[in-house]
């Protein structure tokens, strides 16, 4: 009994010294996501170099419009790509909206190994203002995330000025937190917060960055800029509760919180249903 509780504890903290920090930084293949169609013709590609001299692999979608409305910043989730979002790009595009998509750090044929959750991915926000401002410098510009991109939206929405709103759909509200989540999901009930903690802790310094400042709901507070949050009501990757608490954390009046119901992490559009897209429009609408 006692060599195999030995055992045990020595395993546990070996993953959580060696292996689980990468699988919390290394983005993992594959995804649950479909692919839309979309009209690849009417995407321009183009490469942007980040902060840290990381390529970034984007796409511009214009406007079907002779007159843009606004811009939106495409950010997709975990294990996503740039295509995931040109379905929606191509959608915006018939009305009046241009959009920029592209792979995150880390992930598609963008460069860098390691996700940092926002911490240094809300830098590449920047570059991509600075990008769409030299191509449309009078157009308003926002920004859209999907589950972790809802996490770099809210963060970057923070330190850049130029962002005149933001949709954020299906994230959490503290990194900590959601590691903790995924764990304990992953064990079936028997998950540690102290091992879940030094995992992360350990993959903040494989990949350069402080877990701890990684608080979506916190980082919500600064916020003055008109948001909208969508989130589904039975998603079990990411609780529907984080999305009440960043919606509560947002001081200005100016926002919104659709609950989509039946819906889980992956199906909201679907379970939305023609009423999520007027709902959408009917935000997107008043930012211009």
């Amino acid at each position: 009994m006692l060599t195999t509780t030995f055992i045990l504890l020595v395993t546990g903290w070996l993953a959580a010294e060696f292996l689980s920090p990468f699988l919390i930084i290394i983005p993992p293949p594959g995804h649950r996501y479909d692919i839309p169609n979309f009209n690849q013709g009417y995407f321009q590609e183009f490469e942007l170099e980040t902060f840290d001299q990381l390529k970034l692999s984007a796409a511009f979608r214009p406007s079907n419009e002779s007159a843009t409305k606004s811009v939106v910043i495409f950010v997709h989730g975990i294990s996503g790509k740039k295509e995931h979002f040109m379905g929606m790009a191509d959608w915006l595009a018939t009305q009046g909206f241009a959009s920029v998509v592209f792979d995150g750090r880390a992930h598609g044929e963008s460069g860098g190994r390691y996700c940092t959750f926002g911490y240094k991915e809300k830098q590449d926000i920047k570059v991509i203002v600075q990008w769409i401002q030299k191509r449309l410098p009078d157009t308003e510009i926002g920004i859209w995330g999907n589950s972790l991109g809802g996490a770099i939206a809210l963060q970057s929405l923070a330190i850049e000025p130029n962002l005149s709103f933001g949709i954020v759909q299906s994230t959490f509200a503290d990194l900590e937190q959601i590691v903790y989540d995924y764990q304990n999901r992953i064990l079936q009930g028997f998950g540690s917060r102290s091992l879940s903690n030094r995992a992360l802790r350990r993959a903040g310094k494989i990949a350069g960055f402080d877990p701890a400042s990684v608080r979506p709901a916190k980082t919500a507070e600064q916020l003055e800029q008109p948001i909208l949050l969508i989130h589904g009501e039975q998603d079990k990757n990411i609780s529907v509760d984080y999305a009440q608490q960043i919606f509560q954390a947002i001081p200005t009046t100016k926002k919104q919180f659709i609950r989509i119901p039946g819906a889980d992490h992956f199906n909201v559009f679907e379970k939305g249903g023609s009423r999520l897209h007027d709902q959408l429009m009917s935000f997107l609408a008043k930012q211009r």
